[in-house]
Protein backbone atom coordinates (compact mmCIF):
# COMPACT_ATOMS: atom_id res chain seq x y z
CA UNK A 1 0.00 0.00 0.00
CA UNK A 2 1.21 3.13 -0.95
CA UNK A 3 2.01 5.66 1.72
CA UNK A 4 0.31 9.58 2.03
CA UNK A 5 1.46 11.80 -0.78
CA UNK A 6 3.26 9.11 -2.42
CA UNK A 7 2.19 8.40 -6.50
CA UNK A 8 1.72 4.87 -7.52
CA UNK A 9 4.31 3.43 -10.07
CA UNK A 10 1.38 3.93 -12.59
CA UNK A 11 1.47 7.40 -12.18
CA UNK A 12 5.26 7.95 -11.79
CA UNK A 13 5.89 5.88 -14.72
CA UNK A 14 2.95 7.86 -16.78
CA UNK A 15 4.66 11.19 -15.98
CA UNK A 16 8.42 10.17 -16.36
CA UNK A 17 6.79 8.92 -19.99
CA UNK A 18 4.94 12.07 -20.62
CA UNK A 19 8.01 14.49 -19.96
CA UNK A 20 10.55 11.94 -22.10
CA UNK A 21 8.02 12.53 -24.25
CA UNK A 22 8.05 16.22 -24.00
CA UNK A 23 11.36 16.79 -23.54
CA UNK A 24 12.48 14.43 -26.65
CA UNK A 25 9.65 16.75 -28.77
CA UNK A 26 11.34 20.27 -27.59
CA UNK A 27 15.14 18.89 -28.32
CA UNK A 28 13.48 18.01 -31.62
CA UNK A 29 11.80 21.21 -32.12
CA UNK A 30 14.54 23.35 -30.71
CA UNK A 31 17.31 21.53 -33.65
CA UNK A 32 14.92 21.82 -36.46
CA UNK A 33 14.91 25.80 -35.38
CA UNK A 34 18.32 25.40 -35.37
CA UNK A 35 18.81 23.62 -38.52
CA UNK A 36 15.82 25.73 -40.37
CA UNK A 37 17.88 28.82 -39.31
CA UNK A 38 21.16 27.82 -40.52
CA UNK A 39 19.61 26.64 -43.74
CA UNK A 40 18.12 29.78 -43.90
CA UNK A 41 21.55 31.83 -43.30
CA UNK A 42 23.42 29.72 -45.88
CA UNK A 43 20.20 30.15 -48.67
CA UNK A 44 20.72 34.29 -48.16
CA UNK A 45 25.02 33.64 -48.39
CA UNK A 46 25.03 31.57 -50.90
CA UNK A 47 21.97 33.75 -52.79
CA UNK A 48 23.92 36.93 -52.46
CA UNK A 49 27.81 35.63 -53.46
CA UNK A 50 25.75 34.44 -56.81
CA UNK A 51 24.25 37.42 -57.40
CA UNK A 52 27.17 39.14 -56.63
CA UNK A 53 29.06 36.96 -59.65
CA UNK A 54 26.14 38.12 -61.65
CA UNK A 55 26.34 42.12 -60.81
CA UNK A 56 29.72 42.45 -61.95
CA UNK A 57 29.40 40.73 -65.00
CA UNK A 58 26.80 43.08 -66.25
CA UNK A 59 28.85 46.08 -64.95
CA UNK A 60 30.92 47.67 -67.87
CA UNK A 61 33.02 51.20 -68.47
CA UNK A 62 32.14 52.77 -71.55
CA UNK A 63 33.85 55.95 -73.21
CA UNK A 64 34.62 56.50 -69.36
CA UNK A 65 31.17 56.19 -68.46
CA UNK A 66 30.14 53.45 -66.54
CA UNK A 67 27.14 51.31 -67.45
CA UNK A 68 25.09 49.04 -65.69
CA UNK A 69 22.71 46.74 -67.04
CA UNK A 70 19.02 46.80 -66.31
CA UNK A 71 19.02 43.07 -65.20
CA UNK A 72 20.45 43.08 -62.29
CA UNK A 73 17.28 44.40 -60.41
CA UNK A 74 15.36 41.50 -62.01
CA UNK A 75 17.51 39.07 -59.78
CA UNK A 76 14.74 37.36 -57.53
CA UNK A 77 14.71 38.93 -53.92
CA UNK A 78 18.39 40.78 -54.22
CA UNK A 79 18.33 44.31 -54.56
CA UNK A 80 21.68 45.92 -55.58
CA UNK A 81 23.06 49.46 -54.83
CA UNK A 82 26.57 50.80 -56.00
CA UNK A 83 28.38 53.80 -53.91
CA UNK A 84 31.29 55.78 -54.41
CA UNK A 85 34.67 55.22 -52.28
CA UNK A 86 32.99 58.27 -50.05
CA UNK A 87 29.96 56.10 -49.46
CA UNK A 88 28.06 58.08 -51.61
CA UNK A 89 24.73 56.44 -53.52
CA UNK A 90 25.84 56.15 -57.66
CA UNK A 91 22.89 53.35 -58.28
CA UNK A 92 20.08 51.64 -56.69
CA UNK A 93 18.62 52.88 -52.90
CA UNK A 94 20.21 53.14 -49.66
CA UNK A 95 18.11 50.72 -47.79
CA UNK A 96 20.18 50.76 -44.81
CA UNK A 97 23.08 52.73 -43.33
CA UNK A 98 26.10 50.44 -42.27
CA UNK A 99 29.83 50.66 -42.52
CA UNK A 100 31.23 48.89 -45.25
CA UNK A 101 33.28 45.23 -44.91
CA UNK A 102 34.65 43.82 -48.00
CA UNK A 103 33.08 40.32 -48.55
CA UNK A 104 30.96 40.17 -45.06
CA UNK A 105 27.59 38.74 -44.95
CA UNK A 106 26.05 40.06 -42.29
CA UNK A 107 22.75 40.82 -40.83
CA UNK A 108 21.86 44.41 -39.97
CA UNK A 109 18.42 46.37 -38.70
CA UNK A 110 17.47 50.34 -39.96
CA UNK A 111 14.46 49.61 -36.79
CA UNK A 112 11.77 49.03 -39.11
CA UNK A 113 13.46 45.89 -41.54
CA UNK A 114 16.22 43.25 -41.32
CA UNK A 115 18.50 42.83 -44.06
CA UNK A 116 21.12 40.53 -44.60
CA UNK A 117 23.73 42.35 -47.27
CA UNK A 118 26.91 41.69 -48.52
CA UNK A 119 29.88 44.05 -49.69
CA UNK A 120 32.29 43.97 -52.23
CA UNK A 121 34.85 46.49 -53.23
CA UNK A 122 35.40 46.93 -57.04
CA UNK A 123 38.45 48.20 -58.81
CA UNK A 124 37.10 49.13 -62.59
CA UNK A 125 39.40 49.95 -65.21
CA UNK A 126 39.93 53.89 -66.28
CA UNK A 127 37.42 54.36 -63.97
CA UNK A 128 37.38 55.09 -59.78
CA UNK A 129 36.25 52.22 -57.28
CA UNK A 130 32.70 51.52 -56.24
CA UNK A 131 31.29 49.49 -53.10
CA UNK A 132 28.97 47.09 -54.58
CA UNK A 133 26.33 46.63 -51.50
CA UNK A 134 23.46 43.46 -51.84
CA UNK A 135 20.49 43.12 -50.05
CA UNK A 136 18.43 40.76 -48.97
CA UNK A 137 15.14 40.80 -46.49
CA UNK A 138 15.92 38.52 -43.46
CA UNK A 139 11.99 39.42 -42.41
CA UNK A 140 10.83 36.58 -44.35
CA UNK A 141 13.11 33.78 -42.98
CA UNK A 142 12.63 35.28 -39.42
CA UNK A 143 9.15 35.36 -40.14
CA UNK A 144 8.44 31.61 -41.04
CA UNK A 145 11.02 30.26 -38.17
CA UNK A 146 9.24 32.67 -35.84
CA UNK A 147 5.94 31.18 -37.39
CA UNK A 148 7.62 27.42 -37.09
CA UNK A 149 8.15 28.49 -33.22
CA UNK A 150 5.27 29.40 -32.79
CA UNK A 151 3.56 26.35 -33.52
CA UNK A 152 5.82 24.25 -31.65
CA UNK A 153 5.15 25.50 -29.14
CA UNK A 154 1.09 25.63 -29.50
CA UNK A 155 1.96 22.10 -30.13
CA UNK A 156 3.95 21.40 -26.85
CA UNK A 157 1.18 21.33 -24.38
CA UNK A 158 -1.10 19.11 -26.83
CA UNK A 159 1.83 16.37 -27.24
CA UNK A 160 2.29 16.50 -23.48
CA UNK A 161 -1.88 15.53 -22.92
CA UNK A 162 -0.96 12.94 -26.00
CA UNK A 163 1.78 11.44 -24.18
CA UNK A 164 0.21 11.49 -20.19
CA UNK A 165 -3.11 9.81 -22.07
CA UNK A 166 -0.46 7.53 -24.04
CA UNK A 167 1.42 6.52 -21.01
CA UNK A 168 -1.26 6.06 -19.12
CA UNK A 169 -2.82 3.76 -21.26
CA UNK A 170 0.31 1.81 -22.16
CA UNK A 171 1.08 1.61 -18.12
CA UNK A 172 -2.43 0.19 -17.37
CA UNK A 173 -1.70 -2.15 -19.62
CA UNK A 174 1.67 -3.42 -18.80
CA UNK A 175 0.78 -3.38 -15.01
CA UNK A 176 -2.94 -5.25 -15.55
CA UNK A 177 -1.07 -8.78 -14.76
CA UNK A 178 0.93 -7.19 -11.77
CA UNK A 179 -2.38 -6.03 -10.59
CA UNK A 180 -3.96 -9.28 -10.98
CA UNK A 181 -0.89 -11.06 -9.49
CA UNK A 182 -0.81 -8.48 -6.60
CA UNK A 183 -4.78 -9.27 -5.96
CA UNK A 184 -4.34 -13.34 -6.03
CA UNK A 185 -1.40 -12.81 -3.63
CA UNK A 186 -3.80 -10.62 -1.18
CA UNK A 187 -6.45 -13.60 -1.69
CA UNK A 188 -4.18 -16.48 -0.94
CA UNK A 189 -2.63 -14.03 2.39
CA UNK A 190 -6.62 -13.95 2.62
CA UNK A 191 -7.95 -17.10 2.28
CA UNK A 192 -4.82 -19.37 2.92
CA UNK A 193 -5.95 -21.39 -0.96
CA UNK A 194 -2.34 -22.22 -1.60
CA UNK A 195 -3.36 -24.01 -5.17
CA UNK A 196 -4.26 -20.33 -6.42
CA UNK A 197 -1.51 -19.37 -8.57
CA UNK A 198 -0.46 -15.45 -9.60
CA UNK A 199 -0.11 -16.00 -13.77
CA UNK A 200 -2.93 -14.18 -15.18
CA UNK A 201 -5.40 -16.04 -16.90
CA UNK A 202 -4.70 -15.58 -20.92
CA UNK A 203 -1.82 -13.67 -20.41
CA UNK A 204 0.77 -14.29 -23.65
CA UNK A 205 4.48 -13.62 -24.30
CA UNK A 206 5.77 -16.16 -22.83
CA UNK A 207 9.07 -15.79 -21.33
CA UNK A 208 8.67 -11.97 -20.24
CA UNK A 209 9.89 -10.15 -17.01
CA UNK A 210 6.49 -10.89 -16.14
CA UNK A 211 6.33 -14.38 -17.01
CA UNK A 212 9.44 -14.59 -14.91
CA UNK A 213 8.12 -13.25 -12.37
CA UNK A 214 5.16 -15.23 -12.21
CA UNK A 215 6.73 -18.27 -12.26
CA UNK A 216 8.88 -17.89 -10.04
CA UNK A 217 5.95 -16.68 -7.17
CA UNK A 218 4.22 -19.63 -8.72
CA UNK A 219 6.97 -21.85 -7.73
CA UNK A 220 7.20 -20.36 -4.38
CA UNK A 221 3.40 -21.11 -4.00
CA UNK A 222 4.01 -24.79 -5.11
CA UNK A 223 7.16 -24.58 -2.61
CA UNK A 224 4.44 -23.80 0.53
CA UNK A 225 1.62 -25.74 -1.13
CA UNK A 226 3.94 -28.78 -0.54
CA UNK A 227 5.36 -27.97 2.95
CA UNK A 228 2.39 -27.06 3.84
CA UNK A 229 1.00 -30.13 2.94
CA UNK A 230 3.89 -32.00 4.34
CA UNK A 231 3.57 -30.51 8.09
CA UNK A 232 -0.08 -30.99 8.06
CA UNK A 233 0.93 -34.76 7.08
CA UNK A 234 3.75 -34.56 9.90
CA UNK A 235 1.76 -33.45 12.14
CA UNK A 236 -1.05 -36.23 12.04
CA UNK A 237 1.36 -38.58 11.66
CA UNK A 238 3.11 -37.50 15.04
CA UNK A 239 -0.22 -37.28 16.98
CA UNK A 240 -0.78 -40.62 15.62
CA UNK A 241 2.77 -42.18 16.04
CA UNK A 242 2.48 -40.92 19.75
CA UNK A 243 -0.78 -41.87 20.52
CA UNK A 244 0.17 -45.35 20.83
CA UNK A 245 2.67 -45.16 23.45
CA UNK A 246 0.71 -42.61 25.28
CA UNK A 247 -2.56 -45.00 25.70
CA UNK A 248 -0.36 -47.84 26.51
CA UNK A 249 1.43 -45.65 29.36
CA UNK A 250 -2.04 -44.81 30.48
CA UNK A 251 -2.87 -48.64 30.24
CA UNK A 252 0.35 -49.55 32.50
CA UNK A 253 -0.30 -46.79 34.87
CA UNK A 254 -4.09 -47.94 35.57
CA UNK A 255 -3.09 -51.49 35.54
CA UNK A 256 -0.20 -50.78 38.28
CA UNK A 257 -2.74 -49.30 40.22
CA UNK A 258 -5.47 -51.66 40.54
CA UNK A 259 -2.45 -54.06 41.72
CA UNK A 260 -1.85 -54.83 45.12
CA UNK A 261 1.26 -57.06 44.48
CA UNK A 262 4.66 -54.84 44.03
CA UNK A 263 5.54 -57.67 41.36
CA UNK A 264 2.86 -56.33 39.17
CA UNK A 265 3.26 -52.72 39.58
CA UNK A 266 6.48 -53.24 39.07
CA UNK A 267 6.04 -54.88 35.75
CA UNK A 268 3.57 -52.28 34.84
CA UNK A 269 5.78 -49.53 35.61
CA UNK A 270 8.47 -50.82 33.70
CA UNK A 271 6.44 -51.25 30.75
CA UNK A 272 5.37 -47.72 31.12
CA UNK A 273 9.15 -46.92 31.07
CA UNK A 274 9.58 -48.75 27.92
CA UNK A 275 7.03 -46.91 26.44
CA UNK A 276 8.62 -43.59 27.35
CA UNK A 277 11.66 -44.71 25.83
CA UNK A 278 10.17 -45.26 22.58
CA UNK A 279 8.35 -41.94 22.94
CA UNK A 280 11.93 -40.14 23.98
CA UNK A 281 13.09 -42.02 20.80
CA UNK A 282 10.16 -40.79 18.56
CA UNK A 283 10.94 -37.00 19.90
CA UNK A 284 14.72 -37.12 19.14
CA UNK A 285 14.08 -38.10 15.70
CA UNK A 286 11.42 -35.90 15.23
CA UNK A 287 13.66 -32.73 16.42
CA UNK A 288 16.71 -33.84 14.35
CA UNK A 289 14.43 -33.86 11.14
CA UNK A 290 13.04 -30.68 12.28
CA UNK A 291 16.61 -28.92 12.13
CA UNK A 292 17.50 -30.84 8.51
CA UNK A 293 15.00 -28.93 7.22
CA UNK A 294 15.82 -25.72 9.03
CA UNK A 295 19.31 -26.05 8.29
CA UNK A 296 20.59 -25.30 11.52
CA UNK A 297 22.55 -28.39 11.58
CA UNK A 298 26.69 -26.90 11.76
CA UNK A 299 28.52 -28.55 9.14
CA UNK A 300 31.86 -27.49 10.56
CA UNK A 301 33.62 -31.07 11.11
CA UNK A 302 36.09 -33.02 9.07
CA UNK A 303 34.60 -36.74 9.26
CA UNK A 304 37.15 -39.52 9.36
CA UNK A 305 34.29 -41.66 7.44
CA UNK A 306 36.08 -44.95 8.00
CA UNK A 307 36.97 -45.02 11.71
CA UNK A 308 33.45 -43.92 12.16
CA UNK A 309 32.07 -46.40 10.33
CA UNK A 310 33.97 -48.84 12.57
CA UNK A 311 33.05 -47.50 15.43
CA UNK A 312 29.18 -47.68 14.61
CA UNK A 313 29.76 -51.52 13.54
CA UNK A 314 31.54 -52.68 16.72
CA UNK A 315 28.84 -50.80 18.68
CA UNK A 316 26.06 -52.34 16.91
CA UNK A 317 27.67 -55.75 16.94
CA UNK A 318 25.92 -56.95 20.13
CA UNK A 319 22.49 -56.29 18.71
CA UNK A 320 23.54 -58.11 15.43
CA UNK A 321 24.54 -61.20 17.78
CA UNK A 322 20.78 -61.37 19.58
CA UNK A 323 19.72 -62.26 16.11
CA UNK A 324 22.60 -64.17 15.65
CA UNK A 325 23.78 -62.29 12.56
CA UNK A 326 27.19 -60.55 12.27
CA UNK A 327 28.65 -57.32 11.01
CA UNK A 328 30.69 -57.18 7.96
CA UNK A 329 33.19 -54.17 6.74
CA UNK A 330 34.86 -53.26 3.89
CA UNK A 331 35.93 -49.63 3.90
CA UNK A 332 38.58 -47.62 1.98
CA UNK A 333 39.89 -44.44 3.11
CA UNK A 334 37.61 -41.72 2.71
CA UNK A 335 36.44 -38.23 4.29
CA UNK A 336 33.93 -35.47 4.08
CA UNK A 337 33.10 -32.06 5.78
CA UNK A 338 30.24 -31.69 7.35
CA UNK A 339 27.92 -32.50 10.56
CA UNK A 340 29.62 -35.91 12.14
CA UNK A 341 26.13 -36.80 14.42
CA UNK A 342 24.17 -36.63 11.45
CA UNK A 343 26.35 -38.84 9.53
CA UNK A 344 26.57 -40.67 12.21
CA UNK A 345 22.78 -41.01 12.98
CA UNK A 346 22.06 -41.64 9.38
CA UNK A 347 24.96 -45.00 9.50
CA UNK A 348 23.69 -46.03 12.75
CA UNK A 349 19.73 -46.16 10.93
CA UNK A 350 20.80 -47.88 7.97
CA UNK A 351 22.84 -50.41 9.85
CA UNK A 352 20.09 -50.40 12.77
CA UNK A 353 17.16 -51.24 10.04
CA UNK A 354 19.45 -54.03 7.95
CA UNK A 355 19.74 -56.03 11.43
CA UNK A 356 16.18 -55.27 12.34
CA UNK A 357 14.46 -56.41 8.79
CA UNK A 358 17.52 -58.90 7.58
CA UNK A 359 17.52 -62.31 8.42
CA UNK A 360 18.34 -64.42 11.52
CA UNK A 361 21.82 -65.85 10.86
CA UNK A 362 22.52 -63.53 8.15
CA UNK A 363 24.79 -60.79 7.40
CA UNK A 364 25.13 -57.14 7.04
CA UNK A 365 27.81 -55.66 5.11
CA UNK A 366 28.69 -52.39 5.42
CA UNK A 367 30.53 -50.79 1.82
CA UNK A 368 32.85 -47.67 2.10
CA UNK A 369 34.23 -46.84 -1.35
CA UNK A 370 36.01 -43.79 -2.43
CA UNK A 371 35.74 -43.15 -6.10
CA UNK A 372 37.85 -40.13 -6.58
CA UNK A 373 35.01 -37.90 -7.50
CA UNK A 374 33.03 -38.93 -4.31
CA UNK A 375 32.22 -41.03 -1.52
CA UNK A 376 29.86 -43.67 -1.19
CA UNK A 377 28.72 -45.63 1.41
CA UNK A 378 26.29 -49.03 1.27
CA UNK A 379 24.78 -51.05 3.88
CA UNK A 380 23.34 -54.51 2.53
CA UNK A 381 21.12 -56.78 4.06
CA UNK A 382 20.34 -60.32 3.37
CA UNK A 383 16.59 -60.41 4.39
CA UNK A 384 13.01 -60.26 2.57
CA UNK A 385 13.72 -57.39 0.83
CA UNK A 386 10.96 -54.99 -0.12
CA UNK A 387 8.42 -55.34 -3.01
CA UNK A 388 8.43 -52.91 -6.36
CA UNK A 389 5.92 -50.70 -5.18
CA UNK A 390 7.23 -49.89 -1.67
CA UNK A 391 10.61 -48.79 -3.24
CA UNK A 392 8.97 -45.20 -3.57
CA UNK A 393 8.00 -44.99 -0.18
CA UNK A 394 10.96 -46.21 1.62
CA UNK A 395 12.32 -42.52 2.42
CA UNK A 396 8.82 -40.94 3.55
CA UNK A 397 7.96 -40.17 7.07
CA UNK A 398 6.35 -42.87 8.97
CA UNK A 399 6.18 -44.77 6.18
CA UNK A 400 6.68 -48.69 6.94
CA UNK A 401 6.40 -51.91 5.13
CA UNK A 402 3.51 -54.45 6.03
CA UNK A 403 5.64 -56.94 6.93
CA UNK A 404 7.90 -54.27 9.34
CA UNK A 405 5.01 -52.97 11.42
CA UNK A 406 4.73 -55.81 13.74
CA UNK A 407 8.82 -54.69 14.70
CA UNK A 408 9.37 -51.90 16.89
CA UNK A 409 10.49 -48.86 15.31
CA UNK A 410 9.55 -45.10 14.42
CA UNK A 411 8.78 -44.78 11.23
CA UNK A 412 11.08 -42.07 10.31
CA UNK A 413 14.85 -43.39 10.17
CA UNK A 414 15.33 -43.28 6.27
CA UNK A 415 13.81 -40.15 6.49
CA UNK A 416 16.66 -38.88 8.48
CA UNK A 417 19.09 -40.84 6.14
CA UNK A 418 17.96 -39.33 3.28
CA UNK A 419 17.71 -35.83 4.82
CA UNK A 420 21.54 -36.04 5.89
CA UNK A 421 22.48 -37.15 2.81
CA UNK A 422 20.89 -34.03 0.94
CA UNK A 423 22.30 -31.42 3.73
CA UNK A 424 25.92 -33.27 2.64
CA UNK A 425 25.08 -32.30 -1.24
CA UNK A 426 24.37 -35.93 -1.49
CA UNK A 427 21.81 -38.44 -2.64
CA UNK A 428 20.49 -41.61 -0.91
CA UNK A 429 18.95 -44.63 -2.92
CA UNK A 430 17.55 -48.11 -2.09
CA UNK A 431 18.05 -51.05 -4.12
CA UNK A 432 16.43 -54.19 -3.24
CA UNK A 433 14.55 -57.78 -5.09
CA UNK A 434 12.47 -59.36 -3.41
CA UNK A 435 13.21 -62.19 -1.83
CA UNK A 436 17.09 -61.44 -1.68
CA UNK A 437 17.37 -58.34 0.37
CA UNK A 438 17.81 -54.64 0.31
CA UNK A 439 20.85 -52.47 -0.32
CA UNK A 440 20.83 -48.56 0.77
CA UNK A 441 23.48 -46.39 -0.87
CA UNK A 442 24.74 -42.98 0.26
CA UNK A 443 26.59 -40.79 -1.67
CA UNK A 444 28.77 -37.70 -0.92
CA UNK A 445 30.91 -35.63 -2.24
CA UNK A 446 34.45 -35.72 -0.73
CA UNK A 447 35.84 -33.11 1.20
Amino acid sequence: MKGPGKLSIKARITLWYAALIVMICTVAIGFLFFVSRHAQDVYCRDTLQSAMVVILDEMEIEHGVLEIDADIDEIPNVYASLFAPDGSLIYGRRRVDAPFEREAVRTVSDGTHSWVILDEWVDLPDYEPVWVRLHVSADLSAGVSHAIWRVCLLMLPLLAAAALLGGYMITKGALSPVVQMTQTASAIAQGSDLSQRCMPAGYGADGDELHMLSDTLDAMLDRLEASFEREKRFTGDAAHELRTPLNAMRMQGEYALSRDSKEEKDEGIALMLEKNEEMRMLVDQLLMLARLEAGRMPMEDNVDLAAMIEGIAQDMEPVAQEKDMRILTVLQAAGVRGNRAMLMRAVINLVDNAIRYGREGGTVRIELENSGDGVCIRVTDDGEGLKPDALAHVFERFWRADGARTTQGTGIGLSIVQLAARAHGGSAQVHSEYGKGCMFTIRLPEK
